[in-house]
């Protein structure tokens, strides 16, 4: 265990502010999930991570999450920061533009005629990849 905080000199471990092992391992397992999906969704489409033009972080861990942390731990492919942007709740803000606006909700049905569907947890080749993925770069 890891303590970042302490509020008094001889505060309990439980009052203190941590990192411990099972929270590295979190990341590793998370951070593998997405590198790895990034790797195989390139491959399906036959697209080189270097030509992609803009990579949202979402949710609450995009926003704490600095795009130059996210290309150091290899969550994102190795890109110029400027084209990696914390993003927020964009889940949360979609969801309330499509229930406040019919001329957004049928913009997001017509962008489900677009996107096609990838499993990748089914790929032979998934397992090996993500282990290779669980490493931290460098």
């Amino acid at each position: 265990m890891f303590i970042l905080h302490r509020p008094t000199p001889d505060a309990a471990p439980e009052d203190c502010v941590f990192l411990s092992q099972r929270d590295i391992r979190e990341l590793q397992f998370a951070k593998a999930a997405i590198a790895t999906g990034w790797m195989l969704l390139c491959e399906e489409i036959g697209l080189d991570p270097a030509d992609i033009q803009q990579v949202l972080l979402a949710g609450s861990f995009g926003s704490y999450l600095s795009p130059a942390a996210a290309i150091r731990i290899g969550l994102v492919p190795t890109l110029s920061v400027l084209r990696i942007v914390s993003a927020g709740n964009v889940a949360g803000e979609g969801a309330k533009m499509v229930l406040l606006s019919s001329r957004e909700r049928a913009g997001a049905d017509a962008l489900l005629e677009e996107v096609q569907y990838v499993e990748l947890s089914d790929r032979a080749d998934f397992n090996d990849r993500f282990v290779e993925q669980l490493a931290f770069p460098g």
